[in-house]
């Protein structure tokens, strides 16, 4: 909702020029002796300073000091306020931890590997490299081919939850160590971004919630104040049965991790009845084929810009990227969260908005793809050509 009309009637806000004949009538009624106010005079010049001192004032109330004093309306510091009236903080950003696997191919003798050592993915298309750093001891032993070794980002954000296969360089020197990889399911805690305002004003809503128990919004702010939810759907149709009620949490790298799980669930069982069974779970995931080819305009003079940013816009559709909140409009409502349909519109709005993009044809799907509620779209492949 748009708060913007009720705010700006709040308080009526006089402009530059009516602010100066304020100043001159009150000037000619104090000081009826001065008489010359015309412009380029020195004391109307006085004047217009004072007023456009004052207008500032105005601009200020309007602009920062009146929206911030509203949860639903303040931003930054001043939600992070009101959030703590509340007993609520805005949950911070969090290193990605998980592992990876050493392998060689000469099986002889002992090797180790130190904790600190670094490992990073390659090179992405816009040139950045995410490293990680092991965080114990290993030692492969003689006869052993592979063995697992912690590892945490060295930076916190949700980007550093990356696919597998994609940490593969070893950027600290082993001898004897031919491949690294990250497997499937690889992560142990997903990293997360600092808290987005949207999220926060929506969890400080969700509080009065908690003054009727029990109630879907009631498990829903319990649910989302744990660190790493970034969303959740509530099956409260008796799943299994009656008294049965089912909670899907997504994560910031979309699917969420076994310990998150068992997190959100210790959380829930606090505050549920006693009688009420009630589980949390993984979404079942949706694999989503997208076979897309974009028209750039003859004069364009990079296609190679095109894919990048097309291709981290279809990606920004999937997993939750801040940096696409201020580039794709009304970005919250149109990714594709747990539960949302996967609308070809969506796609098409998203891509043509790009730079240098005159036409988009998705091959495929030919027609939107319908989600269950308690499943979360996953990009399984994404075939992208510009030509």
């Amino acid at each position: 909702m748009d708060y913007k009309q009720t705010l700006d009637s709040l308080l009526d806000y006089p402009t530059f020029e009516q602010l100066l004949q304020e100043s001159i009538a009150l000037s000619r009624q104090k000081n009826p002796k001065i008489t010359n106010y015309n412009v380029g005079g020195a004391y109307r010049t006085l004047l217009e300073v004072n007023s456009e001192a004052i207008k500032q004032l105005y601009d200020l109330v309007k602009e920062h000091i009146i929206p911030n004093m509203f949860v639903v309306t303040a931003k930054g510091k001043w939600l992070d306020v009101h959030a703590a009236t509340f007993g609520i903080t805005r949950k911070s950003a969090k290193k990605t931890k998980g592992y990876v696997l050493f392998k060689r191919t000469d099986t002889s003798g002992n090797i180790l590997i130190p904790k600190g050592t670094i490992v990073k993915t390659t090179p992405n298309i816009f040139g950045e490299e995410l490293k990680f750093i092991t965080i114990e001891e290993k030692v492969l032993i003689d006869g052993q081919a592979e063995i697992s070794v912690q590892i945490e980002a060295e930076e916190p954000g949700a980007k550093y939850n990356v696919g597998e296969g994609m940490i593969n360089t070893l950027t600290t020197y082993i001898s004897g160590i031919d491949e690294i990889y990250n497997p499937a399911n690889w992560l142990s805690e997903e990293g997360t971004d600092e808290e987005t305002d949207e999220s926060l004003r929506n969890r400080i809503l969700l509080v009065w919630a908690t003054k009727s128990i029990f109630t879907d919004d009631y498990y829903r702010f319990h649910t989302l104040s744990v660190d790493g939810v970034v969303d959740c759907y509530i099956d409260n149709q008796h799943p299994r049965g009656q008294g049965t009620a089912d909670i899907y949490i997504v994560s910031s790298s979309g699917m969420p991790t076994t310990d998150l799980i068992s997190q959100v669930q210790t959380v829930i069982n606090d505050v549920k009845t006693p009688a009420a069974d009630i589980l949390v779970k993984a979404p079942t995931e949706k694999p989503i084929d997208l076979d897309i080819t974009i028209t750039s305009y003859s004069d364009y003079p990079d296609k190679t810009l095109i894919q990048a940013e097309a291709e981290r816009r279809i990606n920004a559709l999937f997993i939750y990227n801040p940096d696409y909140k201020e580039v794709i409009f009304d970005y919250e409502n149109r990714r594709f969260t747990i539960g949302k349909n996967i609308a070809l519109s969506t796609i098409y709005y998203v891509l043509m908005e790009v730079e240098g993009v005159e036409k988009v044809n998705i091959n495929s799907p030919t027609a939107d793809i319908a989600v269950n509620p308690d499943e979360l779209p996953t990009l399984q492949s994404l075939t992208l050509q510009v030509v």
